[in-house]
């Protein structure tokens, strides 16, 4: 029993050798390089954890434009412990807008662990202050005496106005109001509407900026406004035409810059079952005037006038009747009649030939009445006799088409017969 305590000893001793040997036997340090913190134009803060596995342990970053670095910051130091330990240092004098590389280096008694390369890049340095940025652009919702004007505005980061500037010419005799673009750096598209324009006009316009560092003019840009018709009126001469004749078709048109505005006639023949088509265009005159000639003319017609502008206007369509046109000679006679005939343009197979005399007061008698013949190339004819009468008289034929409204009554031309002997 004495021997005990010896023995306890030499197993406590036993037990205790291998923590004495891991004491005097670290092992290497454990880095690893962190995200970089409070990166600025010339400055950041570098991180990494180290773990010093039991011993104390010193670490430090090497940082340059590239991995081969060239840069060290001081060494510090990590107490022996067994838990990984986050470290920062910060790092001044670096160069603006430029990559760096780093890692942390740890060192203890036992050997040195490196960390992974990483990177930072360093903050720009403040755009200078510019003056704005713009481009003019097309002008929309253009009308006779409105537009409006677009741009495109960057303030570049400064409190911005624009405005337009426009006329007839780059002198510009107008401008709109200053109106705000903010203070933002992307560019924004701008939109002013004017008015009290003249229609049919060519202006020339241009946007300009102004911010506390200069003002910005747009390049010139152009846009003609539409001519402002309201109305057409029209007049024909002849009202109605013998068949194969013309009419003078005249008016003006009303309204702003119709002055050389594109004008067209249309017809519409009858029976009227196509509509109108257009047969005719021309400009009219400076103050609006136009005239037209239409025909030959062998049936009714409707005509109208209507301007080919993007703002139309269009007169009110009036109907041109067709008369028939009857021929009339003396072909043979005596002292008690004359024989009279003539061929009738164009054929009126269901049509009448009223033979009609002129009392002396002016007013037209019938005195005979007969169906008309065929005749070739669409013709027809007649022959009749009449009586002479105390009197030398006047006479025509008048003759009714009965076609449905295709042409209308047509007279011939008068002829004077002596009295009966």
């Amino acid at each position: 029993m004495r021997f005990l305590p010896s023995v306890l000893t030499a197993a406590a001793l036993a037990a205790a050798a291998p923590a004495a040997a891991q004491a005097q036997n670290p092992a290497p340090p454990a880095a690893t390089t962190g995200a970089a913190q409070s990166v600025e134009r010339t400055s950041a803060t570098l991180t990494a954890t180290v773990d010093p596995n039991g011993a104390e342990t010193t670490y430090r970053f090497q940082y340059g434009t590239s991995s081969s670095y060239g840069l060290v910051t001081a060494e510090a130091t990590v107490p022996a412990g067994d838990d990984p330990v986050t470290v920062r240092v910060p790092v001044t004098g670096l160069t603006e807008d430029t990559t760096y590389h780093y890692r942390v280096t740890a060192t203890n008694a036992a050997g040195v662990d490196n960390g992974a390369d990483r990177t930072l890049r360093t903050d720009a340095p403040p755009a200078a202050p510019r003056a704005p940025a713009v481009s003019t652009q097309g002008a929309t919702a253009i009308q006779p005496t409105t537009a409006t004007l677009t741009a495109r505005v960057n303030p570049r980061g400064q409190a911005t106005t624009y405005y337009f500037q426009y006329g007839a010419s780059t002198n510009y005799s107008a401008r709109t109001a200053s109106v705000s673009a903010g203070a933002g750096s992307s560019t924004i598209t701008v939109r002013t509407n004017i008015s009290g324009l003249r229609a049919n006009t060519r202006y020339q316009y241009r946007v300009v900026a102004v911010n506390a560092t200069g003002t910005t003019r747009g390049s010139n840009r152009s846009f003609t406004t539409l001519r402002g018709p309201t109305g057409v009126s029209m007049a024909i001469t002849p009202r109605s035409v013998r068949w194969n004749g013309s009419v003078t078709v005249s008016g003006r048109i009303a309204g702003s810059g119709v002055g050389g505005a594109p004008v067209a006639l249309e017809r519409s023949d009858f029976p009227y079952l196509t509509g109108f088509r257009e047969v005719a265009r021309r400009n009219a005159e400076s103050d609006g005037d136009y005239a037209f000639t239409v025909g030959p003319l062998f049936s009714a017609v409707r005509l109208r006038v209507a301007t080919r502008t993007t703002i139309a206007a269009a007169s009110a369509p009036f109907q041109v009747a067709n008369r028939v046109a009857p021929g009339l000679r003396i072909v043979g006679g005596n002292r008690r009649s004359v024989a009279i005939s003539g061929a009738i343009n164009p054929a009126v197979p269901n049509g009448r030939v009223s033979v009609q005399r002129k009392t002396p007061s002016g007013r037209w008698i019938r005195v005979r009445s007969v169906q008309p013949q065929p005749l070739a190339g669409n013709r027809s004819r007649y022959r009749v006799r009449v009586n002479r009468v105390r009197r030398a008289a006047v006479i025509r034929v008048v003759v009714i088409p009965n076609d449905g409204g295709e042409h209308a009554n047509g007279a011939s031309r008068e002829v004077r017969v002596a009295r009966r002997r």
